[in-house]
This record gives structure tokens, C-alpha cells and sequence, in this order.
């Protein structure tokens, strides 16, 4: 009897550990797009092909979450709930401008002339969500990206919206904590240049009080510029 509990026991562990290892591989393979379409709406059909029952529509922007491509142009998508494709060609795969997990960051105020190390220690989930959990001289803070955007706070309390996607200059949001604050995207290819590299094709976000914020593709937030003088900036970016 000790014996088959046993096996019973290590079929679980063995069954448990194959779902964790898939579940895991198809979040790291999941790309996020966005409908790139002048006008009208795109259709979400139940296969690959035209010839499949259309179960759907996507407005102009609207994001998704692509799980895998056909060789015939097709891309996997989730509608309520459930397998969907859409023509891939009508998609516009983002860029990632979240912190590099494996990386230690440096940054330094220009003003005091203090460095502050910032290093990934793991993951907050309160809820579905999942974020990224990072720590600092200062404390820790928490960083997540999605279809919608890209996201920094404090565990068990507020976030702000640091990018809202898709990424398009002109683009805005508010991040005003009941007072409005307006923020909007300025450029989308401005190359900026720190200790820590040169960085192009960098993503310029202005506030309305003229705070400039750029990011990097794959890196993150690598300046702060405030009427043409750096207050902060990235001056190391080293592996784990």
C-alpha cells in the first residue's frame, strides 16, 4: 500500500511538472501584435484559412496575443476564451520595453551625483496579473507589460501607465492620479546616447510639463530629460 502511494505521488509530481514546463513555454513564445488596418475592422475567423467560419472582428489597434504563425499567413490568437486565427499580414508585431531580467542596471542622478542599482528578485502576482519584481537602494517597485501598455508601481498600491500601446507617435494617455496629467509619444526613433551605449530607434515620452522619458527596444527606461538637461540616465547594464 506505501508503495503505490508512492508511485501515485511521484505521477503527480512527474504530471505536474510537464503542464508547468508548457504553460510556461507557450508564455515565453506568446508575441503581442496590434491590428494595423486603415479603416474598417479585421476578421477573426474559428481557422486558417478564408474558408473557416467567421467567429469575430478586431477594431483598428486593438491587441493581441499571437501563439503561433501558419506557413499560409495565419496567426493563433485567443477570442473569448477560445482558439482563433487572423491574417497575419494585418498585424504589426511591438517591440518589448521591458527591463531585461538578466541585466543589472545602473543609473545615477546627474543632480546629486548617486548611483542606484537596480536588480531583478522575482515575481508579484496579488491576482491574474503577474508583475516583475525589482530592487533598488530605494526600495523595491514592480514592472509588467501587456498588449496595453507598459507598467510600473508599488506592490499593493498604484501603477502608472509608462507607454500605452500600440506605439505610434501622437499617441496619449493620463496618468494624472485623479489630476489630469497627460502624456504623449513624441518620437519613435530618436537615438539616445549614455554610458551604459548608444541606443536607437528609442521611444521619446513627453509629459505636459515637459518631462522627456526614453526607452529602449528590449532595455527599458535609459533617460530622463527635463528643457534639454539629463536629471538621470542609464550608465551600466551588465549580465546577471
Amino acid at each position: 500500500m506505501k508503495r503505490l502511494f508512492k508511485i501515485l505521488i511521484m505521477l503527480i509530481l512527474v504530471l505536474s511538472f510537464f503542464s508547468f514546463n508548457s504553460s510556461n513555454t507557450e508564455a515565453a513564445t506568446t508575441k503581442i501584435a496590434h491590428v494595423n488596418i486603415k479603416s474598417g475592422t479585421l476578421t477573426i475567423r474559428s481557422g486558417a484559412g478564408t474558408k473557416y467560419k467567421k467567429v469575430g472582428s478586431l477594431k483598428k489597434d486593438a491587441g493581441v496575443y499571437v501563439y503561433s504563425q501558419t506557413k499560409s499567413g495565419w496567426s493563433e490568437i485567443r477570442y473569448k476564451n477560445k482558439k482563433a486565427y487572423v491574417a497575419t499580414k494585418y498585424l504589426k508585431f511591438a517591440n518589448s520595453y521591458l527591463m531585461d531580467k538578466k541585466k543589472i542596471y545602473t543609473y545615477i542622478d546627474m543632480k546629486t551625483g548617486e548611483k542606484s542599482k537596480h536588480t531583478y528578485t522575482g515575481i508579484y502576482a496579488p491576482d491574474l496579473k503577474k508583475w516583475d519584481i525589482w530592487k533598488s537602494e530605494d526600495g523595491s517597485y514592480i514592472v509588467d507589460e501587456d498588449k496595453n501598455g507598459l507598467y510600473s508601481g508599488w506592490m499593493e498600491s498604484e501603477y502608472v501607465v509608462d507607454i500605452k500601446y500600440p506605439v505610434k507617435v501622437g499617441q496619449s494617455w493620463d496618468n494624472g492620479f485623479g489630476e489630469p496629467n497627460y502624456t504623449r509619444i513624441t518620437s519613435i526613433s530618436k537615438t539616445v546616447k549614455t554610458p551604459a551605449g548608444t541606443f536607437k530607434n528609442c521611444i521619446e515620452v513627453t509629459d505636459q510639463f515637459g518631462y522627456k522619458r526614453y526607452y529602449a527596444k528590449n532595455v527599458g527606461h535609459v533617460k530622463l530629460v527635463y528643457k534639454g538637461k539629463t536629471l538621470s540616465q542609464l550608465v551600466s547594464l551588465k549580465k546577471r
